[in-house]
């Protein structure tokens, strides 16, 4: 089996199961704002609820462009590459708002399972398409 090919193919196979993963936590968050509060640790839900569902939309976004990524990840790295900040960002700020008190410590195991297991694999895919797309200057 072509090296190429296979790479294409894990890296598809990984960006679809993150499309999933993000559509079906964002339109839980969306849908059932009240317990997917709870599932955060609020223990009443956001009195801004427009604010609490449009993260909702965000992931749920995300999902979308992981799902169009995923036909030709080398092509769309980008998308990628700003679902990897999301990721890895998302990951740093609910850690500093334990660390600081905000939040409870309770939250932190959303980390591995929304966050953390994103990050190599998606290094891979943007690392791959950057290179892939490398052209040399005129």
């Amino acid at each position: 089996m072509n090296t190429t090919y296979s790479t294409l193919r894990w890296q598809g196979l990984i960006l679809k199961a993150a499309c999933l993963h993000c559509v079906l936590w964002g339109v839980f968050i969306m849908a059932l704002p009240a317990s997917s509060a709870k599932v955060y640790g609020f223990s009443e839900t956001p009195h801004e609820i427009h604010l609490w569902q449009g993260t909702g939309l965000f992931i749920t976004l995300l999902g979308v462009g992981y799902g169009l990524a995923s036909t030709d990840p080398r092509k769309h790295w980008g998308i990628v590459l700003i679902g990897l900040l999301a990721k890895v960002f998302g990951a740093t700020g609910l850690c500093w708002s334990v660390l600081t008190g905000q939040v409870s410590s309770h939250l932190l195991w959303l980390v591995p399972f929304n966050d953390v297991i994103w990050f190599w694999p998606f290094w891979r895919v943007v690392r791959d398409g950057m290179t892939s797309n490398a052209r040399p200057v005129d």
